[in-house]
């Protein structure tokens, strides 16, 4: 599923299962006007059948403060919901930031690297 949504600025998530991991891509801006999706999309997924999700952060381009309270608030969604969460820390050095400020960093698990689909050999 790939959910757009354009509010003042851009929200993107894009869902796809990689190797035991529901991955949910979220691209744009996490801010008040879209903060409240991500918990929902990772209910969405545990409640759909996944065990363990990733958000992968790497192509956010701008998250607020009402943004990185929700992305901590996805860790209790998933553990509510019966599944666990991790992340893969933002590439953008300012959004990186303010996950560390807001404590998110702590609070949710990260990946080195996404859950990526393997190649098939030829």
């Amino acid at each position: 599923m790939q959910i757009e949504l354009h509010t003042r600025r851009p929200f993107g998530a894009q869902e796809e299962e990689v190797g035991g991991w529901h991955v949910l891509r979220v691209t744009g801006e996490v801010d008040a006007g879209t903060a409240g999706l991500l918990p929902t999309l990772v209910v969405y997924a545990v409640r759909r059948g996944a065990q363990h999700v990733c958000l992968d952060l790497s192509e956010l381009a701008r998250v607020d403060r009402s943004g990185a309270e929700a992305l901590r608030r996805c860790t209790r969604a998933a553990e509510y919901a019966g599944g666990d969460l991790a992340m893969v820390a933002p590439d953008d050095p300012a959004v990186a930031e303010v996950l560390d400020d807001s404590g998110v960093s702590r609070d949710v698990p990260r990946l080195a690297t996404p859950p990526r689909r393997r190649s098939r050999a030829r």
